[in-house]
């Protein structure tokens, strides 16, 4: 068997059947809405512009966008940002905050990966950015719309490895860590494909910040899903060890292993050879 046997779509697929966090539908994205606008980014939004080098002709299709985490900070340095979500309570967040911030380059639009943007009338953009949202189960589709909707460049942000998940919470808990497919699925396939991206990685401090416990409880939710009696007992416990209050009023939730993003990108059309005279 050589590269070009490997099927990196169905290994994707495979691995995200044995992965140990939940997939979430729009319902679950909706009721989060309020807690994930309030969380501050900053510090990773601005390592993935430092990457992008935003130019304020460009248009840009955030797809997953959430509450406009990346999508508004965006907004302040490109022309046009369209903001792509299937969950309508994350797209009303972000038009809440877009509001208050005075920004009114920013249109949203309620769309899945599955949907058919061509018959949603969804227009090309100059760049696409999937941040931190590839959570499909045909990944190639997802490539191959990325790259089809995007005239100059398209932005990928995937996991590495555990990403944002705590793989000491699940032991915590009784329960074995299966990260599922990362990054490198993502690149080999793109390989395969002709698409030969770059790649740069972004380590996040091993410190979260979080306005309330309640919601750092929340979080630790999130990651799990569904606790037995026994898992939240053991989850209390792991939080009464590992979050602290801070002087700012904050809740510091510490972690062993830091979260990492890989930024993929490359750039449309790809460069070819002049003909040789």
């Amino acid at each position: 068997m050589n590269f070009q046997d490997i099927d990196w779509n169905k290994w994707w697929q495979e691995g995200r059947r044995h992965k140990s966090w939940p997939s979430k539908k729009d319902r679950d994205w909706d009721q989060r809405a309020s807690a994930f606008a309030r969380r501050d980014h900053t510090d990773f939004v601005g390592r993935l512009l430092a990457i992008m080098e935003p130019e304020p002709t460009w248009t840009v299709l955030d797809i997953g966008s959430g509450p406009g985490t990346v999508a508004l900070p965006l907004a302040r340095q490109v022309k046009e940002v369209t903001a792509l979500d299937f969950s309508e309570k994350m797209l009303a967040a972000l038009q809440q905050s877009a509001r208050r911030q005075g920004l009114t380059n920013v249109t949203t639009r309620q769309l899945a990966w599955e949907d058919d943007w061509q018959q949603a009338g969804l227009p090309g953009h100059d760049v696409a950015l999937a941040c931190r949202s590839l959570n499909v189960d045909d990944l190639r589709a997802a490539l191959e719309k990325l790259h089809r909707w995007a005239g100059r460049k398209v932005f990928i942000v995937d996991r590495v490895g555990a990403g944002p998940f705590d793989p000491d919470l699940f032991a915590a808990v009784g329960r074995e860590f299966v990260p599922g497919p990362d990054y490198i699925y993502t690149y080999n396939l793109l390989y395969q494909m002709g698409l030969y991206a770059r790649v740069e990685f972004i380590t996040l401090p091993c410190k979260k910040d979080f306005p309330s416990r309640e919601e750092a409880e929340a979080s630790c939710r999130w990651m799990l899903g569904t606790l037995t009696a026994r898992e939240e007992e053991r989850m209390q416990r792991f939080l009464a060890e590992r979050l602290t209050p801070a002087t700012d009023g904050q809740w510091l939730l510490r972690r062993r292993v830091p979260p990492r993003w890989a930024v993929l990108w490359w750039d449309k059309p790809e460069g070819e050879c002049k003909p040789v005279s």
